[in-house]
């Protein structure tokens, strides 16, 4: 009967695994998927004896297994790693709020995406209401840290609600991703410039999907100029 492996021969097969798949060692999509799934299995044992050492591994692992299904168009599967990887990071956000309610956030971003290629779009705008309201509770308790990284949540998602033909929700968070951004570079220049223009043309997308292109024009945050352009 072959030896079962002891924790630290588990930990580093499941570690070895993952990082095949990060690093694009693996040819095939069903050998990704298999390198996932093996890790997670060997993590939730873990997780199981150790929660404190392993949770945050296993929420990785199922994180990067909804990644790969939902690029494979299996979003059936997908929101099932999903939803636990949302469940996960909630427990570890709620002994350890400020390591891991971004990791939530993202999760439940993640876990967004999904529910509307599912055709849940109420779901899906729940759970990236939540997202965005995660970001601003931590940008409130640190802008140095997460103010433009709740920028770039909300340019991205404002994107994302006019892809799924809801222009009209995205608009008001488009513009606070400019605003936002243009504090931010007001005040730091060079750190900034990119998240500003990149929230810039995230509102031109939404104003173009209103079909507004005069307020398009007189967009409410200015374009950057030539000398303080990307």
């Amino acid at each position: 009967m072959a030896e079962v492996p002891d924790e630290g021969e588990g930990s580093r097969r499941a570690r070895l695994l993952m990082e095949k798949v990060h690093l694009g060692e693996l040819d095939r999509a069903a050998d990704a998927l298999r390198a996932e799934r093996e890790a997670i299995a060997i993590y939730r044992r873990l997780a199981a004896v150790s929660p404190e050492l392993y949770l945050t591994e296993l929420a990785t692992c199922l994180t990067s297994l909804g990644v790969t299904l939902s690029e494979l168009d299996r979003h059936g599967e997908a929101l099932n790693a999903e939803e636990e990887a949302v469940s996960v990071y909630r427990q570890l956000a709620a002994a350890s709020p400020d390591d891991y309610l971004a990791d939530l956030a993202d999760a439940l971003i993640n876990l967004g995406t999904t529910l509307a290629e599912l055709d849940r779009p109420a779901d899906a705008l729940r759970a990236e209401r939540e997202a965005i309201a995660i970001y601003r509770r931590l940008a409130a308790a640190s802008p140095g840290r997460y103010l433009a990284d709740l920028a770039d949540v909300l340019a991205d998602l404002g994107v994302t609600l006019t892809e799924r033909g809801l222009p009209a929700e995205a608009l008001p968070l488009a513009k606070e991703a400019v605003t936002i951004h243009r504090e931010l570079a007001a005040a730091s220049p060079e750190q900034h410039r990119a998240g500003l223009a990149h929230a810039l043309a995230g509102l031109d997308v939404v104003i173009s999907a209103l079909g507004r292109d005069e307020e398009a024009r007189r967009s409410p945050a200015p374009r950057p100029t030539a000398g303080d352009g990307p």
